[in-house]
């Protein structure tokens, strides 16, 4: 599934758990299936939201199938590569402990290696080494072997330096912990034995998903600094004890002591929502500069006469 992040930041009040296209893909297929055509449609939504934006995507689909399309269409992108054994060989030098005592708080640096070409892309992205080495919380010693990673990317050089890239892609983190949320809150089973039944589970999960999102945002602005997450969110409102009475024509919920100042709250805060007087009208893509074709474009023959 993919997600929107106003300004980059899942944790932002603005469409933080903004989802935007999500599939169900079978059990049995690679992960990099069918990926191209996935990213596209989110792209593709996401321009009705912003005008500029970029792709942060996880390591499963580091390959050049991949990469390349979003080149071929400027799409700007950043993926986080565990290892790689032509980057391995090529960063050997860089991996060792400087000589000395380590400090308390340990090392972590970056390095921007410059655009380099793998075996299976034809464009050259920006590869970036970044090396973690800190002290395990628990024993406070550093492990045996320095952690380290590789960022690749289509932005360009000159309007992010690979630090503030490094944090841009951090910021995907967060929304790794929503994605746990939905796995431990909502916990969407998928017995059907028929695949659509399944993708029609997994559909209104997030659905359920979505709004637990924004009913929790709303929780946080109502009690600050009270630490709201979807699943508290479920165990306190959602699944509260109470009883529904019929007196005359209407229905008359009883809920328990406890959830109802919550609940008095939380409608508080949805009566208060307004939808806009009108809506905005969808964004054309930009138009692009000229660009000129890759050096391997005309090497073979196109057309003989």
């Amino acid at each position: 599934m993919a997600s929107f992040a106003a300004d980059g930041d899942y944790d932002s009040p603005r469409l933080g758990d903004g989802l935007v296209h999500a599939i169900l893909r079978q059990g049995n297929a690679a992960s990099a299936q069918r990926a191209v055509r996935f990213i596209l449609t989110a792209v593709a939504k996401a321009r009705l939201l912003a005008q500029h934006l970029d792709v942060r995507i996880d390591a499963a689909f580091t390959n050049g199938p991949v990469m390349d399309p979003l080149s071929d269409r400027a799409i700007r992108f950043v993926w986080r590569l565990r290892n790689n054994a032509a980057l391995d060989k090529l960063v050997s030098p860089y991996l060792s402990r400087p000589q000395g005592r380590p400090p308390k708080e340990g090392y972590e640096y970056a390095m921007d290696l410059g655009p380099s070409r793998v075996a299976t892309c034809r464009h050259a992205p920006r590869h970036m080494l970044v090396m973690v080495d800190k002290p395990a919380p628990r024993t406070v010693q550093l492990n045996l072997l320095p952690d380290s990673f590789f960022l690749i990317s289509h932005w360009p050089e000159k309007p992010i330096i690979v630090w503030d890239l490094l944090e841009h892609d951090r910021g995907r983190g967060t929304f790794e912990d929503r994605f746990g949320e939905f796995n431990q809150a909502i916990a969407p089973r998928w017995s059907s034995p028929e695949f659509a039944e399944n993708e029609a589970t997994f559909l209104l999960s997030l659905l359920a998903f979505h709004l637990g999102g924004i009913l929790r945002g709303e929780m946080e602005k109502a009690t600050p600094n009270s630490g709201w997450d979807l699943r508290r969110l479920v165990v306190s409102l959602l699944k509260a004890d109470g009883r529904v009475v019929q007196h005359s024509r209407r229905l008359i919920v009883d809920l328990a002591a406890s959830a109802a100042p919550l609940w008095s709250l939380l409608l508080a805060r949805i009566r208060g929502w307004r939808l806009p007087t009108r809506w905005a009208v969808a964004r054309l893509p930009l138009p692009r500069p000229w660009m000129p074709p890759p050096p391997h474009a005309h090497l073979g023959l196109v057309l003989r006469l």
